[in-house]
């Protein structure tokens, strides 16, 4: 094996790892489009801000929590706010910091648009796996994002315990 060419089982790992990463996103953007008209994107943002404390969040935490570039957050959340899903304001305390904040009707799709949407990701991921294959995917997937993105993983919850 030369050091410039990845082994067959590298290969095949990478191969395997870019196709779930594009047609499993791409199948519940199909989802999220059918049954409300938001792309998987938009559904992250939203998400993101209905689990946050008073469903506000500054855009650059924003960014990092629903895992998009400060540059699309923007196009995405402009496209909620015209939807009236949700609200930018400037911070009262750092004006030169944004908040986006998930209004009621936001939250109304949220409510009703997130039962669908786990089923789908239990049918398409978690209901495929075993325990120890989620432990495992939980592992191998913290261990690729966190010198990616340190801060994305930082901002999640803490790791349950495992059984």
């Amino acid at each position: 094996m030369t050091v410039d060419r990845l082994s067959p089982q590298e290969d095949r790992t990478w191969a395997l790892l870019v196709g779930v990463m594009m047609w499993l996103p791409a199948e519940l953007d199909t989802w999220l489009e059918g049954a409300a008209d938001l792309s998987h994107a938009e559904f992250g943002v939203l998400r993101c801000l209905s689990t946050s404390e008073d469903r506000e969040i500054h855009m650059s935490r924003l960014a990092a929590t629903a895992s998009v570039t400060p540059s699309h957050l923007s196009r995405i959340v402009g496209r909620l706010e015209r939807r009236g899903l949700l609200l930018r304001s400037t911070d009262p305390v750092d004006a030169r910091r944004t908040l986006a904040r998930l209004t009621e009707s936001g939250a109304a799709l949220i409510d009703e648009v997130e039962p669908g949407y786990v089923a789908q990701v239990r049918d398409r991921v978690f209901g495929l796996l075993g325990s120890d294959q989620v432990n495992q995917l939980e592992d191998l997937a913290e261990a690729i994002l966190t010198p990616l993105r340190g801060e994305c993983v930082d901002l999640l919850p803490a790791r349950a315990a495992r059984p």
